[in-house]
């Protein structure tokens, strides 16, 4: 079997276009290449990203005055949907290229520290205590906090449900300061802790992931929410529970 990962198998594996042969492969040689790992996590960061930013844009129909001035310019051309669709993917395209670009560069440039994964890790070992804590004992609790979240953080989240990849949630611990924050207790079958932080932005937009304290933490952060997740899983694994995270949250 060939180890031979390309960008565009990558890119493929991300978007769910293999089929389960090709999936397990390209799972296969990038569980066992730390440097895959990592490309394959700016991949996905920079995918997020675009979705959040121009996920919805995208799926709209170009304005009428765009389509208007296009038609009244030069020569009488013939347009119909599909040109007009051309229209709009290399227009996105442009986009995609300069902001995934800056994005390149910001994340292989020296990640910065921020008390956010300080507060984040001292969060997950209740220290300081809490100012709250709330048991989840069924799926009711869960949507009764995420409704709270969703009025503190102003935008509409819930707790991610991440029993697909073993884990479970038990528990919540609200904090007031530094700033008013929601740390998610996640349990699997093994007993271990999977943490995600969650908070107002700072504004700054930031993706990382990087081992701490025998963790492996990924830090998620748009203009809104800021997320911090931590765990004693493998870097593999914590792409899968980032993933399914940024999938679910919102």
């Amino acid at each position: 079997m060939t180890t031979e990962i390309r960008d565009e198998d990558l890119h493929a594996y991300i978007d769910g276009e293999l089929d389960d042969l090709g999936r397990s492969r390209v799972q296969s040689i990038v569980d066992a290449d730390p440097v895959l790992r990592h490309q394959l996590s700016l991949y996905r960061a920079d995918k997020a990203r675009l979705v959040s930013l121009y996920g919805g844009g995208l799926n709209e129909p170009l304005p009428r005055e765009w389509i208007q001035r296009i038609e009244g310019r030069g020569a009488r051309r013939q347009w119909n949907a599909r040109t007009t669709w051309t229209i709009a993917a290399a227009m996105a395209a442009t986009v995609v290229l300069v902001l995934a670009g800056s994005m390149a560069y910001r994340n292989f440039a020296p990640a910065t520290r921020e008390d956010i994964v300080a507060d984040a890790l001292a969060a997950r070992t209740q220290s300081p205590p809490p100012d709250t804590v709330v048991p989840i004992r069924s799926t009711r609790d869960a949507q009764v906090e995420a409704a709270v979240m969703t009025r503190v953080l102003a935008t509409q989240v819930k707790a991610p449900d991440l029993t697909k990849l073993g884990f479970r949630l038990v528990g919540m611990d609200v904090y007031n300061t530094p700033a008013r924050s929601f740390d998610l207790r996640y349990r699997d079958g093994k007993g271990r802790i999977f943490t995600l932080y969650l908070r107002r932005s700072s504004g700054a937009t930031r993706f990382d992931l990087f081992e701490e304290k025998g963790l492996h933490v990924c830090v998620w952060q748009d203009e809104v929410m800021a997320t911090v997740m931590a765990g004693p899983v493998s870097g593999a694994e914590m792409e899968r529970l980032a993933g399914l995270v940024y999938t679910s949250l919102t």
